[in-house]
């Protein structure tokens, strides 16, 4: 009898591309709305998980790690508990699953693991990697990362999200800037472009549908000619490979809006390139609000949590009002001390 393998997607892109909020809207589509998710983060609190909790019933967080190295355990464990529990019934028989990785994970390794594990190559099948990048920080995420540069040339399909951030002229400057990218590299890469998380499940698909079966042969030498731990990556000799640090800063619910913005621009203020990332939510007079930096932004965003936040980490307990920070572990010492005293920390988790 042959067996129904169940397809997976890998959803990645740098910090701060829109992959949250494009998946949070694919999974209200018929094509993905019954998909199992993987959601990996950096931090002890699923930030995430929590925005995505009610978009499918078979989800799993693996935090505290990147699923690029030192969570693949987890992502292997994490794979084959939903296996189980969808053999079992103890979740819906869930059609396909999308794991949406970090923005510092390289696909690389994750799709080793992927085909190194007899249980998950018997079960699972690789259906393609969708790379989002922001139109606000494009070149950036080009020039200056390999995690970013790896995510890119791993891409089956590339979506170039937040075009509402650019006139027409500046748009179609960016799709050909990231042609020439892929070109470069000796690809052929679809590339689509969403604006206002708007591009539709089915557009992502049928795209990723045509590729495959257009470059068939170019994905198997792809596929056969990756080793472990390597990215299909020039290195342009100034790229960054970073490590982080990460913590849970935590607000209570008595915070104001206009007091937790203020705190976020001073620790913007006080460590510039190294705040990587910021994201989480606040309770205040205006409601429940969704805060979000990435690397490239001279502010946050707010945007209002209109859902029931009374989401559930891995252990049970609700997901705390507060805000993830992921910082570069290259601070110097004396930045360190200032930012715990900003943050009001003891110590940050640190992270590869």
């Amino acid at each position: 009898m042959t067996i129904q393998k169940i397809p997976i997607y890998l959803l990645t892109g740098f910090l701060g591309s829109g992959k949250t909020t494009l998946l949070k809207e694919w999974l209200k589509h018929t094509e993905l709305k019954d998909a199992a998710l993987i959601i990996n983060e950096l931090g002890e609190v699923g930030v995430d998980q929590a925005l995505l909790t009610n978009a499918s019933e078979a989800a799993s967080l693996v935090a505290n790690a990147c699923v690029c190295c030192t969570g693949l355990p987890g992502l292997s464990q994490a794979l084959e508990d939903l296996f189980w529990a969808r053999l079992e019934r103890r979740v819906h028989k869930f059609p396909q699953l999308i794991i949406e990785t970090t923005g510092l994970a390289m696909p690389g390794p994750i799709l080793e693991t992927l085909a190194q594990n007899p249980l998950l190559l018997e079960r699972y099948e690789w259906a393609g990697t969708l790379t989002c990048v922001g139109a606000n920080a494009y070149k950036e995420v080009m020039l200056e990362f390999k995690e970013a540069q790896a995510q890119l040339t791993h891409a089956d399909i590339c979506i170039l999200t937040k075009t509402d951030l650019l006139d027409e002229e500046s748009h179609a400057l960016a799709r050909l800037q990231l042609s020439e990218f892929f070109a470069h590299h000796g690809l052929k890469t679809p590339l689509l472009s969403s604006k206002l998380a708007s591009l539709s499940a089915r557009e992502v698909l049928d795209a990723l549908a045509t590729f495959k079966s257009l470059s068939q042969v170019q994905q198997a030498q792809q596929t056969q000619s990756c080793e472990p731990g390597h990215e299909h990556v020039h290195d342009h000799g100034h790229s960054t490979h970073l490590h982080a640090q990460a913590h849970f800063w935590s607000f209570p619910e008595t915070s104001s809006l206009a007091h937790t913005l203020l705190k976020v621009q001073e620790l913007k203020n006080l460590l510039g390139s190294h705040l990587l990332r910021v994201k989480g939510f606040i309770q205040c007079p205006e409601g429940v609000q969704v805060i979000q930096m990435s690397p490239f932004d001279a502010q946050a965003t707010v945007s209002v949590y209109e859902e029931d936040h009374g989401s559930r980490d891995p252990n049970g307990a609700k997901t705390p009002w507060g805000l993830t920070v992921i910082v570069s572990s290259q601070l110097q010492a004396s930045r360190v001390h200032e930012m715990n005293e900003l943050l009001g920390l003891s110590q940050l988790s640190q992270f590869s």
